[in-house]
């Protein structure tokens, strides 16, 4: 019995690293913080974008008061709940506001608590530079930061600037003491956009800071 203790503890050695090994290579379903509703797992992101040589970047901003612009840091108004309601189209929900991001008549968007299919879900395509693009199927159009004369200037003549779209992880918690303060949101926890890492698996090497990616 004794002799063959040696043997016996090296087995139990070799069936620990075995295991150990297989814990460690198993992948992560998702590195992202997931919220329950609307029956699924949401994914928590901000909506990045940039123009076309990366002189502006932007995140999709939903205000309280319903209106969507740019803002350049991350921002608690920023932070949107994204989740896929059919194969290959989603909703966008702001997470402080509650408000589901919409498009109109004139592909202008707008924050609203009250949820429209048509108007409230976009589909989603992956695009060669590795954004995405979310399209309105009801108005034709994507969905874009530009200004409402730039979508009149390019409506049917291709993409908009403004966009190709990255759900990219937050970097700040996502619930804060004050959400609606964003000036001390994005002071308090941005770092250098130009040294900011893209932590989401669309942007594992954060290219999007390298120029030679957005050459078209």
């Amino acid at each position: 019995m004794w002799r063959s203790m040696p043997q016996l503890l090296f087995s139990l050695f070799l069936m620990k690293f075995w295991l150990a090994q297989v814990v460690h290579t198993m992948p992560l379903s998702d590195a992202g913080p997931h919220v329950r509703g609307w029956g699924e797992a949401i994914r928590i992101r901000h909506l990045y974008t940039a123009r076309k040589h990366g002189q502006e970047s932007y995140y999709l901003r939903i205000n309280d008061d319903g209106r969507v612009e740019g803002e350049r840091y991350q921002t608690a108004h920023s932070l949107l709940e994204i989740k896929a309601v059919a194969a290959g189209v989603v909703t966008f929900k702001g997470y402080h506001t509650s408000l589901y991001l919409c498009m109109g008549t004139d592909g202008k968007l707008y924050g609203t608590s009250d949820y429209s299919t048509e108007d409230c879900s976009f589909e989603e395509e992956l695009l060669p530079d590795g954004y995405n693009m979310y399209k309105s199927a009801k108005h034709g159009m994507a969905i874009s930061l530009s200004k409402d004369k730039q979508r009149q200037q390019y409506k049917g003549k291709g993409f908009l600037p403004l966009s190709h779209f990255l759900p990219v992880i937050s970097w700040v918690p996502i619930e804060v003491s004050n959400p609606l303060v964003d000036d001390d949101y994005s002071s308090q926890y941005n770092m250098d956009e130009n040294h900011a890492p893209f932590i989401d698996s669309m942007d594992p090497l954060g290219l999007v800071n390298n120029p030679s990616y957005h050459k078209k």
